[in-house]
């Protein structure tokens, strides 16, 4: 399996999940919604707005899925974000 095919097998595991993407650029947060052969589309919030954002594979470093749980009372805590599972790449394609 080379390094995109790799790529595409665990990113289409994360789709309608919550998921952090690590890129050469930035980190972006939000809903995996579709892999493609060389970008992959999430929604995510800019400015109080939902957006969907094209993110090209080849600037992506890591991809984590995010767990989402409630801690506290209803008015005392904000949602808690832990990172549950993670896939980085070395240069290889293979899995670290």
């Amino acid at each position: 399996m080379n390094k995109q095919q790799n790529f595409n097998h665990i990113a289409n595991e994360l789709i309608n999940k919550e998921v952090e993407v690590i890129t050469t650029e930035s980190t972006f947060t939000g809903t995996l919604l579709q892999v493609g052969s060389d970008v992959i589309v999430l929604r995510t919030r800019i400015r109080g707005r939902s957006v969907q954002i094209t993110i090209r594979i080849a600037l992506i470093v890591g991809i984590l899925r995010l767990k989402r749980e409630h801690r506290g009372s209803f008015w005392g805590h904000p949602i808690q974000h832990e990172n549950d599972e993670s896939s980085e790449f070395n240069e290889d394609g293979n899995q670290n």
